[in-house]
């Protein structure tokens, strides 16, 4: 037997690792449905402000016509791109059709009204820190670099820049506000970068805490439901595959708990923990279930097969020591494995329950198959 267990070591990986690529693909998806929604927010705020531009600028100040007409083509514009990203059509697509339509929306207008004079241009700093929230560091660069350079050509040249709205050029001026808007572009990008920085930081903490016992470092059951419904998704759609199931009691828990507080049980907790979870195979997943309960997912694993597991988990336990007290524990197993049709994970974990209670009544430190 503990050659057997030698030989499983060699081929497992901690839970740790298993647990934290779960939290990465989670955190992933999240995180792009996250920038999908607020892409959607972005152009919806942007619709908003141009449409009201249209109505209300006109009755401020007399512009030429171009201005309108550029101003519907912008708006025809974004919201095009609106139904393309509300449609999800180019999901991966997103960030750079939103830079490619802010450069295609802004240009004109600001070529129209002076460039770096453009009263449009004071709003340009703000669009690395929209790049850095609906893309990414990367994209903020892109777009802190183009602004950079636009704003340095747009000062250079900007004696020969049309103004079609008749503002009196000053060279000074020119000068003066190419400067702090591209002091204001640099300093916005390094906002976006911390923002971001912060924002992926607490997103993912919330992310890991969503699926990970505090306790053990264990997937808490909401982290087991996610890869135990995903793993017999599998096994039903193939025929010659098979998903065992083994749930775990700590025997007489409740009086390590009032005998040596609950301290000293949080402490088998974590110990157990360990023990079984360096007992697993790369691909079997372990979570808390609660309280002193452990489940055990075991992909391509058989009844049998499952079996053989549980009982060298048993022997483990049965040979340590766990806490400062050296204390002895004992466990009972309940084993169930899925049936080839119209089985779920709800139905699987009830059979396994109802195993472990079976040998909890068979005196406890047992194995007890499902019917």
């Amino acid at each position: 037997m503990i050659g057997v267990l030698n030989n499983r070591k060699q081929e497992q990986q901690s839970l740790l690792t298993d647990a934290r690529t779960l939290r990465n693909i989670m955190f992933n998806d999240s995180q792009t449905t996250l920038n999908h929604k607020l892409t959607l927010r972005i152009i919806e705020l942007s619709i908003v402000t141009m449409l009201l531009a249209l109505i209300i600028r006109p009755l401020l100040t007399e512009l030429p016509v171009s201005f309108m007409w550029v101003g519907i083509a912008d708006l025809l514009t974004i919201s095009i791109f609106y139904f393309t990203v509300r449609s999800n059509l180019f999901p991966k697509w997103e960030i750079a059709l939103s830079l490619l339509t802010v450069i295609i929306v802004i240009t004109p207008i600001l070529v129209l009204s002076g460039g770096v004079n453009s009263q449009l241009a004071f709003f340009l700093p703000l669009y690395p820190i929209m790049a850095a929230l609906i893309g990414g560091h990367k994209e903020s660069v892109i777009v802190t670099l183009v602004i950079i350079s636009g704003t340095i050509l747009g000062t250079v040249f900007s004696e020969h820049i049309t103004d079609l709205t008749n503002e009196i050029y000053s060279e000074e001026k020119t000068i003066a506000r190419g400067f702090w808007l591209t002091i204001s572009t640099i300093f916005s990008a390094f906002f976006g970068r911390f923002f971001l920085q912060k924002y992926t930081q607490l997103t993912k903490q919330l992310k890991e805490e969503n699926i990970q016992d505090p306790l053990t470092g264990l997937l808490n059951r909401r982290g087991l439901n996610l890869q135990f419904k995903r793993e017999l998704e599998k096994a039903m759609t193939s025929s010659s595959s098979s998903l065992s199931l083994i749930l775990i009691d700590i025997d007489y828990f409740k009086k390590i708990n009032d005998k040596y507080g609950h301290d000293i049980g949080d402490v088998c907790l974590i110990e157990v923990a360990k023990v079984l979870s360096s007992a697993l195979r790369k691909h079997d997943i372990i979570a808390r279930f609660g309280g002193e309960e452990f489940i055990i997912v075991l992909p391509s694993t058989t009844k049998k097969e499952a079996q053989l597991i549980a009982e060298d988990l048993n022997y483990l336990i049965t040979q340590g020591k766990f806490s400062e007290f050296s204390l002895p524990l004992t466990i009972t197993l309940g084993v169930t494995s899925s049936r080839e049709q119209h089985d779920n994970t709800l139905d699987m974990i009830k059979r396994a329950d109802k195993a472990l209670y079976r040998g909890k009544d068979n005196g406890r430190n047992c194995i007890e198959l499902s019917d």
